[in-house]
This record gives C-alpha cells, sequence and structure tokens, in this order.
C-alpha cells in the first residue's frame, strides 16, 4: 500500500498538470492522449479527476498501444504491457481546429523527454516519494500564450 505522502505528492503533480492543461485549453476541446504501464492506469482515472474537478467534463477511450489514435503523434509507450489511454473533453472532432492536443507519457524514471513521441508532459515515477513532473511542455506553462 502507498505510503501517505507518495499518494499526496502524485495528487499534487497531477493537480498541477491539470491545471496547466485547463489553463491552456480554455474555450478550446481537449484531447489528452496518456501513455502508461498497466499498473499505473489509475494515474489516467485520478487526471481525469482532476480535469473534472476544474470544470472540464470528461470521458476516457482506451486504446491499443499499437495503435495511435488518429491525427495524434502518440507518446511512446515503449512496449512493455504499456496501455494508451485518451480523455476527452468539449466538442472533439477530428476535423475540429479547436481542439488541444496534450501527450503525456508515464514513466518510472526521471529524464529528458525521449525523441520518439514527443510527449508534452512526462510524470517520472521514480522516486519512492512519488511522481514527479520530469517535463512540461512551454505551451503548458503559465503565462504562455
Amino acid at each position: 500500500m502507498p505510503e501517505l505522502a507518495a499518494i499526496a505528492r502524485e495528487r499534487a503533480a497531477l493537480a498541477a498538470v491539470a491545471d496547466a492543461i485547463v489553463a491552456a485549453s480554455v474555450g478550446k476541446g481537449l484531447r489528452v492522449t496518456v501513455a502508461c504501464a498497466a499498473s499505473r492506469l489509475a494515474v489516467v482515472d485520478h487526471l481525469a479527476q482532476a480535469l473534472h474537478a476544474r470544470g472540464r467534463a470528461t470521458r476516457c477511450l482506451t486504446t491499443s498501444a499499437d495503435l495511435p489514435v488518429a491525427g495524434d503523434p502518440a507518446p511512446d509507450p515503449g512496449g512493455n504491457g504499456s496501455t494508451v489511454v485518451v480523455i476527452t473533453s468539449g466538442l472533439a472532432t477530428e476535423s475540429d481546429r479547436g481542439v488541444l492536443r496534450v501527450n503525456v507519457l508515464v514513466t518510472s524514471a526521471e529524464g529528458a523527454p525521449p525523441t520518439g513521441g514527443s510527449p508534452d508532459v512526462i510524470l517520472a515515477y521514480g522516486e519512492p516519494g512519488g511522481p514527479v513532473i520530469g517535463y512540461l511542455a512551454p505551451f503548458l506553462s503559465a503565462g504562455s500564450d
């Protein structure tokens, strides 16, 4: 069972990511693609809950790690039992230009963003105390347009 401090750190990291996504997606539809190990699927649910708590009604769609979602450069999940889940909010259609697309990669270690899938957010679970935000794309940073 995870320690309370690790749970609090995870929730704080997910809250920061959700805040950044919501701020960047004002007035737009939203499509968040999350690649993670099957053992970390709860992270997707917690992120969806965090987005919902910030006023974004969401729904989750699970896809195969081998089949990227059309129009998205899906993060490379590493091929080791990974899953890709898409969180959508608002009117998100393939032809909708008003959709913010965010790719999230959940890893087991910190590091620079990999070259393969161009993730916009990396959540690194390398420390026993919980995850850290290993990377946050500039368009999600506070004060960016």
